[in-house]
């Protein structure tokens, strides 16, 4: 057996401290990095007052961009290759999210995921295999295989343009498609004009998702 080596991540925060109930991962596309979602957090903050907000840079150097980062490669040409990056991300994850938890003390199940386009690819993969609050995919896809083992459902916000032509619009219903045999439940917004970003309504949408959620957490 192989065994993998966790590779740990780091990222900017934005820290409740003692206020912390519950976390929300944001997962940065490719070639990106922490840095750029968090401002999303700095958004929020105000509206979800028991919420840290962590943005992980991804584990390795982007390959079309050196300043940039990624969680898998996806200009190898090969399809099992990038395979194998996103589980090995999925796995560096899973031991930053526990981390946190433990860090809190918070439940194994207490946070969200927030993904931007290989993001939302990690944050669909890791999903499946973890039980969480809620997960917000902007601008992805579903990756590899359904699970072999038990497979996590969860609630599911995927938002994406229809004039995106980095990850196409069918990929989103593949994704949905794919997901919604496995998700106690799997809202949808497609914006007609929205190329390959996050426009406002997207934001406020998802804000509201994580909203509603903790409805019935917070007494």
């Amino acid at each position: 057996m192989i065994m993998t080596t966790i590779r740990n991540l780091e990222g900017p925060s934005i820290n409740k401290e003692k206020n912390t109930k519950f976390l929300v991962f944001f997962l940065h596309g490719w070639g990106s990095d922490g840095n750029d979602l968090i401002q999303i957090g700095e958004m929020w903050k105000h509206q979800l007052p028991n919420i840290t907000f962590i943005a992980p840079n991804g584990p390795e150097v982007c390959s079309g961009n050196p300043n940039g980062r990624q969680w898998f490669d996806i200009l190898n040409n090969n399809n099992e290759q990038s395979l194998e990056g996103l589980h090995k991300s999925y796995l560096d994850l899973k031991a930053y999210i526990n981390s946190f938890l433990k860090k809190y003390n918070l439940a194994n199940n207490q946070y969200f995921l927030v993904g931007f386009s290989q993001g939302t690819m990690l944050g669909l993969y890791t999903s499946l295999r973890e039980k969480l609050l809620g997960i917000v995919g902007y601008s992805g896809a579903f990756l590899g295989s359904l699970p072999s083992s038990e497979i996590k459902k969860n609630d599911y916000l995927l938002i994406h343009g229809k004039n995106d032509n980095i990850v196409p619009i069918e990929k989103m219903y593949d994704a949905v498609e794919k997901l919604e045999p496995f998700s106690n439940y799997l809202g949808k917004e497609i914006y007609d004009n929205l190329e390959h970003s996050i426009n406002e309504e997207g934001l406020l949408k998802g804000l509201t998702f994580i909203k509603e959620r903790l409805k019935t957490k917070i007494k």
